[in-house]
């Protein structure tokens, strides 16, 4: 299903959000931060107000919709909405003069300026006084089926209008509200700007066979929706809104210059023989190749498909369901979304290279890359302001934040990255000490780069690790985000997470184990201890990692080192949590060829040295020992 809400939205927490906003183009800005002061001056959206306490001191217009959600916001500077206003709460607006769209209020209110409403009035137990004078809950949506209720429609253009009738013409040079065309051959033979949203349909089931009439529309702001309908706007350069163009509509821009998001649905055609900037996405599932020869700029989502821009020279993300070229292109703002390599030639930017199908693309006149997937072998490191090096299957680092996935996305959101600092906490859960960390950690488990970039970030966790304390099980346990509980998981050891989550004991079992020592001369020395074993069950729920269709139980093995006497805890799989001993021999898994061939096992916590009597190749099968294979070739263990 494809969305038609193509609208940029801004999820503002904190002042560092706030820095990342682009407030002339056409967005939608969520405030959650409380007591924020913002010093916008003109939006080109929508506001949510969502944070109380928040400030606009410097708000003159908001060209887009406002909607105030908390309490305490100020709002002292704002003049105009050029949409909707809706109040779920009060705030201070002592200077708004105008909302063109509608008005939806639910707190008692009053405005010291008169306002003029353009749209309809909505109140719900609420008194709401605009200087003085007490408003009016209206609709005011006017329905048109003769040419006398066109004539009489108010000359300043401000009304919502459904035209149902055939053969009617409307005098107005400006429209400032909806409106929604179902007749035939509906002419505006001066109109020259429509502010608001505009939709034309054909409802005969033989189709469009009239004729709309736009000789000088020249400008539109809002989103315009074509169903069913063949039409042309002769002289329209500009719509500041989306264009959806839908069932079988066959339509031309031919001097449209600049628009919102376009959409050309299945069955549809469209011309834009001049467009240059789509402030928007770019879509086209209609029946014909769409030629766009003066095409330069796609603020968001290109998607290729039935789309001929030989022209184009910058795009949001470029979207390709097969492999074009793109001889003009020189900046990518966001990313590549297909799952082969590229050669761009021309691209001096891209802002995310982290698509691992995507490692060896050429780019021979790149100069910057945001976001990028560290590759030894296309060299691009110099270019990259952030560098993320895979050191686990789950696992990113860079030099100021790490990212637990299995795989990069190619939108890196600020709120999915996690500060270093973070990821030091989490490994001390396991690791007294930056040297235990490298020895048990790095050296066996994580990818090993030579980059300079990737010894930085290591020198940086050296730096830090004494400043860190270990992450609490409180802090880690109750994180929104799956993916770092089930890091932390990891580190916590299994031990202490059994403890926290209460878990079961469901098996034990004592053996008797024949050991082998050596004394101060070298003699070997037979030894023989009883090792006992337990079998323990957590319910998978309590880690708030459960879904349906998968194990109820998560199980765990406990045994005792000889030596020490301290208690050591290992995952086994559920279908050996019946038998201890089976339980523990499971912990050791290797190729079946190679079992035939072991003299003694020597074990030391999770590492366990293999001796075999002759070299053997691995190979077949990759099993765990039975219970009896384990303890009879065990020979040793601290």
């Amino acid at each position: 299903m494809h969305t038609t809400n193509s609208i940029k939205r801004y999820k503002i927490f904190s002042e560092e959000d706030a820095r990342e906003i682009v407030t002339d183009e056409y967005s939608s800005i969520e405030i959650y931060a409380k007591n924020m002061t913002l010093g916008f001056t003109e939006i080109e959206g929508n506001l949510l107000v969502r944070g109380e306490g928040c400030r606009f001191p410097d708000l003159v217009n908001i060209k887009g919709n406002l909607s105030v959600d908390a309490a305490n916001c100020s709002l002292p500077s704002l003049k105009s909405v050029g949409g909707s206003l809706a109040m779920h709460s009060s705030a201070v607006l002592d200077r708004l003069e105008t909302v063109k769209g509608n008005f939806k209020c639910i707190v008692n209110f009053g405005f010291k300026n008169l306002i003029k409403i353009g749209g309809g009035i909505e109140l719900k137990n609420a008194e709401v006084y605009s200087a003085n004078k007490k408003l009016v809950g209206t609709k005011k949506v006017l329905t048109v089926n003769h040419q006398y209720q066109a004539d009489f429609l108010p000359k300043d253009g401000v009304f919502n209008i459904d035209v149902f009738a055939d053969d009617i013409t409307f005098p107005h040079q400006e429209i400032h509200g909806k409106i929604n065309i179902y007749g035939k051959n509906v002419s505006f033979p001066n109109l020259e700007f429509i502010h608001g949203r505009f939709k034309i349909e054909c409802r005969d089931k033989a189709g469009a066979h009239f004729k709309h009439d736009f000789p000088v529309l020249k400008k539109m702001i809002g989103n315009l929706k074509i169903d069913n309908v063949k039409v042309s706007f002769p002289e329209l350069q500009e719509i500041v809104g989306n264009i959806e163009i839908n069932k079988g509509s066959y339509t031309e821009f031919p001097l449209l210059e600049k628009s919102g998001s376009v959409f050309i649905r299945q069955n549809s055609e469209a011309k834009f023989p001049v467009l240059r900037i789509v402030n928007g996405d770019l879509h086209n599932y209609g029946l014909e190749t769409c030629s766009m020869t003066k095409l330069e700029m796609v603020k968001r989502s290109f998607f290729t498909n039935r789309i001929l821009a030989e022209n184009i020279l910058e795009v949001g993300n470029l979207v390709m369901s097969k492999y074009c070229e793109f001889n003009k292109l020189k900046r990518i703002n966001s990313s590549v979304v297909c799952n082969e390599r590229f050669n761009f030639k021309s691209l001096e930017y891209i802002g995310c290279l982290t698509n691992e199908s995507q490692k060896e693309s050429k780019l021979p006149s790149i100069k910057k890359i945001g976001h990028y997937l560290y590759d030894e072998k296309n060299g691009f490191e110099d270019f990259a302001e952030q560098i993320y090096f895979k050191v686990k299957e789950n696992l990113y680092i860079t030099k100021d934040y790490f990212y637990i996935s299995q795989i990069l996305p190619n939108i890196i959101s600020s709120h999915s990255l996690h500060p270093l600092h973070k990821l030091v906490s989490i490994l001390k859960l396991r690791h007294k000490s930056f040297q235990n960390f490298i020895t048990r950690d790095y050296e066996r488990e994580w990818t090993n780069y030579t980059s300079p970039n990737f010894l930085k970030i290591l020198n940086i966790i050296e730096e830090i690790w004494n400043t860190v304390t270990p992450i609490t099980y409180e802090e880690f346990f109750t994180h929104y985000d799956r993916n770092f509980r089930l890091l932390c998981f990891s580190y916590f050891g299994v031990g202490a997470l059994m403890e926290k989550l209460e878990a079961k004991k469901i098996n034990q079992e004592n053996i008797l184990v024949n050991y082998f020592e050596y004394d101060k001369n070298g003699n070997k020395i037979s030894l023989r201890r009883t090792n006992h074993y337990e079998v323990y069950k957590v319910e998978n729920e309590k880690f708030k990692l459960f879904f349906w269709g998968t194990e109820k139980y998560s199980y765990a093995v406990k045994c005792w080192c000889p030596s020490t006497s301290e208690e050591h805890w290992l995952w086994i799989e559920p279908q050996y949590k019946d038998n201890a001993l089976t339980a523990i021999a499971s912990t050791f898994r290797i190729h079946e060829n190679i079992i035939p061939h072991i003299t003694c096992l020597k074990r030391q916590g999770d590492l366990i040295i293999c001796e075999l009597e002759k070299e053997v190749i691995p190979k077949g099968n990759v099993r765990p020992l039975t219970s009896e294979e384990y303890f009879d070739l065990l020979e040793a263990e601290s």
